[in-house]
């Protein structure tokens, strides 16, 4: 009988607010939590999970050919995301791991909802409002003047699962919303049911739009995408969202097109590099809103999420066909 030996990795939540999800993985095996640097090398992670045949992983570390070249029997990771650009799914294959992630939908209203909160918080000034009436400074109210949202014109970057829910939630302002995808994935059927969500060029959004939320997966062509060269064509004044990936965006290009006026603001809750230390110049930049990779952080996403990767390794153990494996797909 095979002894389950289970890694929870760089996931701070899984287990902790429904903490019956650790209870039910105890009941399968031993059940360890391990907080690693995001870049640690994969043999130094090998080793490290030594005799550990089960993981569940966050959006880090990164599970790359060396770390299964130099990893003893793993059976299975199982991503407590839907994002996987952090695990090689050939190395996985080819050492027989199998990678599962969570189905796009159980992340789709929580990581929307919080780009147009974090979107609407910076254009409002609304956290640097409410810490000036905690410093008893209330009479500087006038300082903090905002934009409105209503018939403005709003853009979004890569409609998939995530990306066509926050043209949803931008539609709800009255204008048109403009979308373009370098490689089209919205839901079957979804611009026949949203005639007011247009698509178009990236150059033609990036001209007219007032607001621009990034939603694009990450891959070699998207990387940095949003660049000085790119924020050129951007219409002066215009709000950066993003909820995607970090690295969509070349952070030193947006800090300068913040600071010549050219962006209006930025707000993030993904960075190319994690954790963001408080050195970051983002962070001292009053046109910046950064939060710590929180926008999956509801009761209702952590829950789904939890559930997937729990039932992935009961799955598992009883030979059970697995719900959205990645690696039967790789040749």
């Amino acid at each position: 009988m095979t002894e389950y030996k289970i890694a929870v990795v760089n996931s701070s939540s899984f287990g902790q607010v429904f903490k019956e999800h650790w209870q039910e993985l105890e009941e399968i095996g031993t059940v360890d939590r391990f907080m690693v640097d995001p870049n640690i090398p994969g043999s130094e992670l090998a080793e490290k999970l030594r005799g550990y045949n089960i993981i569940v992983s966050s959006v880090t570390p990164f599970f790359k050919k060396d770390f299964f070249d130099n990893k003893d029997e793993l059976l299975l990771i199982s991503r407590h995301g839907i994002g996987y650009n952090n695990i090689d799914l050939k190395a996985a294959k080819e050492h027989g791991t199998k990678v599962t992630i969570v189905p796009p939908l159980v992340e789709r209203n929580a990581v929307a909802e919080n780009a147009l909160t974090n979107l609407m918080a910076l254009v409002r000034q609304t956290g640097a409002a409410a810490q000036r009436v905690k410093d008893d400074h209330y009479e500087d109210r006038a300082q903090f003047m905002g934009h409105e949202f209503s018939d403005k014109q709003f853009g979004v970057i890569g409609c998939g699962n995530i990306g066509s829910r926050v043209a949803e939630l931008f539609s709800f302002f009255g204008k048109d919303v403009m979308v373009t995808d370098p490689d089209p994935h919205a839901p079957e059927g979804w611009f026949e049911k949203h005639p007011n969500i247009k698509r178009v060029e990236l150059d033609e959004l990036l001209a007219n739009c007032d607001y621009i939320s990034l939603n694009a997966s990450l891959n070699a062509t998207d990387q940095h995408m949003i660049n000085a060269e790119t924020l050129n064509k951007a219409k002066k004044g215009v709000f950066f969202v993003n909820h995607a990936r970090g690295a969509l965006i070349d952070e030193e290009a947006m800090l300068d097109a913040v600071k010549a006026g050219k962006v209006g603001g930025y707000a993030a809750d993904t960075m190319e590099v994690e954790p963001v230390r408080a050195t970051h110049p983002f962070l001292s930049d009053e046109h910046f809103l950064i939060t710590p990779h929180t926008s999956a952080y509801t009761y209702e996403c952590l829950h789904g999420m939890g559930e997937k990767c729990v039932s992935d390794v009961k799955n598992m153990v009883s030979d059970t066909p697995l719900v959205r494996e990645l690696t039967k797909n790789v040749k």
